[in-house]
């Protein structure tokens, strides 16, 4: 009987064992091992899906999310960031602060997501017996070297056994997209100058480099940059310096 009952109570330890198993792959976000949460780490978690979703939608689409002025190829709305509607001239610059627009139109698709973050996180503190204390905060975007940066500017103030106060949350998505936009830039100005870009300057330059140039029957051109070793891309259109069919 003994023997029994040490048996039983191996198998009662070993169904709880697996119970918790289960419940922490199909609920990772329920951690029961942890008294804490880490807030850092919470919204980076949170913010990151919505920030390479947008990433995505901007780098197949000039930097737009609703492109206006645009070449349609390969069923892709790909803006003009220099343009021109008449023949024999170099194009204008469109977007003159290219990633400064960028960095708005990020903020202005995640910045629901980011609250929701916040609030979110503020639930977990007051579901594991913290008082919380915060403010709905504001949300930055910037796109430097190496990375995408949110920063959170959120006062935050938790309480248990004591009390920690938080300014701001800085989360990170590395990328070499920041690159890839200068890039751009540089294209674009010699275009509007010249009238047409030498891409093979910057390949010599930068290795890790790829550019696809596609000029097209209707005097557009559709650049295509990409880091061969992270997969980050950035494609744009232009139009400039056209010389009728007739006279190419």
């Amino acid at each position: 009987m003994e023997r029994k009952g040490q048996v039983t109570i191996f198998i009662i330890l070993a169904i709880v064992l697996v119970a918790i198993v289960v419940i922490i792959f199909a609920f990772p976000e329920v951690n029961v091992f942890s008294t804490a949460v880490n807030p850092s780490s919470y919204l980076k978690d949170c913010i990151e899906p919505e920030v390479s979703e947008i990433k995505d939608i901007l780098s197949r689409q000039g930097g737009y999310q609703s492109p206006r002025n645009y070449a349609l190829y390969q069923d892709e709305q790909i803006s003009y960031l220099c343009y021109t509607s008449e023949n024999y001239i170099p194009c204008v610059v469109q977007q003159p602060l290219l990633v400064r627009h960028v960095e708005k139109e990020i903020k202005s698709y995640i910045e629901p997501r980011a609250k929701q973050c916040l609030q979110d996180l503020k639930n977990q503190y007051e579901r594991k017996g913290y008082r919380v204390s915060s403010s709905s905060g504001i949300v930055n975007v910037s796109v430097i070297p190496s990375k995408i940066l949110v920063d959170f500017i959120a006062p935050m103030t938790i309480t248990k056994e004591e009390t920690q106060t938080f300014q701001r949350f800085a989360v990170s998505v590395e990328t070499e997209w920041y690159d890839l936009l200068l890039t751009a830039v540089s294209i674009i100005e010699y275009e509007s100058t010249f009238g047409d870009s030498e891409t093979g300057l910057y390949i010599s330059y930068y290795p890790n480099l790829k550019i696809d140039k596609t000029r097209r029957d209707d005097g557009s051109t559709i650049y295509k940059l990409s880091d061969v070793v992270t997969g980050d891309a950035f494609a744009f259109a232009t139009r400039s310096l056209v010389w009728p069919q007739g006279l190419r």
